[in-house]
């Protein structure tokens, strides 16, 4: 096999591509593929460098795993942000889509299944750490038409039902889908898990505007 010729890298250059060779070699082929052979030839780049940058096999994984969690944060609070300004049914809707689209996406389901799978990265903490931020913006949100504790609540069980059902889609939806015969459209909990929680906080602020004027 002819190799490629080796461009010069920055350090943080080879250790990204080492990283992005890890990625590919764990969706494609699955994490057993994972050597630093294999990584050195995906990555073009010498062995004795892919063992420079990491000393072994679960450096790279810890490495991935680190890397894949930054994105995942980013990539989560960049979709809310940029819906904040919507009203609160058509955020919550839009929110639920975003979130969802980031989350079952074949990258992220998969490699945030297989790190909490693996007997030597079974984390959850790195996954978990930027809920807890991201049902605070979803709650504050909702919190300027509903009442603070429900508003809580509400943010909660979204994030909740969001991160489970999406993950699990990305990681089974297709295999399922095909045994049920079920067309793409059918097949989005995106769509109906939307819907649910847009009904249901209609509801919600019609209760709260009619309570309110009912008071006194």
């Amino acid at each position: 096999m002819t190799r490629l010729k080796r461009k010069r890298r920055t350090p943080e250059q080879a250790r990204e591509e080492i990283l992005l060779a890890a990625e590919a070699l764990i969706l494609e082929q699955g994490p057993s593929e994972l050597k630093f052979q294999a990584l050195a030839d995906r990555a073009n780049v010498a062995v004795s460098n892919v063992y420079h940058h990491f000393g072994g096999v679960l450096e790279i994984k810890r490495g991935l795993a680190e890397k894949v969690f930054d994105e995942l944060t980013q990539d989560l609070i960049e979709a809310l942000s940029e819906e904040e300004q919507n009203e609160p049914l058509v955020f919550a809707q839009n929110v639920m889509y975003r979130l969802y689209s980031v989350l079952r996406s074949e990258r992220y389901a998969k490699l945030i299944g297989w790190i909490v799978l693996s007997t030597e990265l079974g984390d959850l903490e790195r996954f978990l750490h930027p809920l807890p931020g991201m049902t605070a913006v979803v709650s504050e949100h909702l919190a300027r038409h509903l009442p603070p504790e429900l508003a809580n609540r509400l943010a909660a069980a979204i994030t909740y039902n969001l991160s489970i059902t999406a993950i699990g889609e990305g990681l089974i939806g297709p295999a399922v889908k095909a045994a049920l015969s079920m067309d793409d459209d059918s097949a989005d909990g995106s769509r109906w898990l939307g819907n649910y929680w847009k009904q249901l906080l209609d509801h919600e602020l019609e209760e709260v505007v009619s309570r309110r004027q009912s008071q006194p």
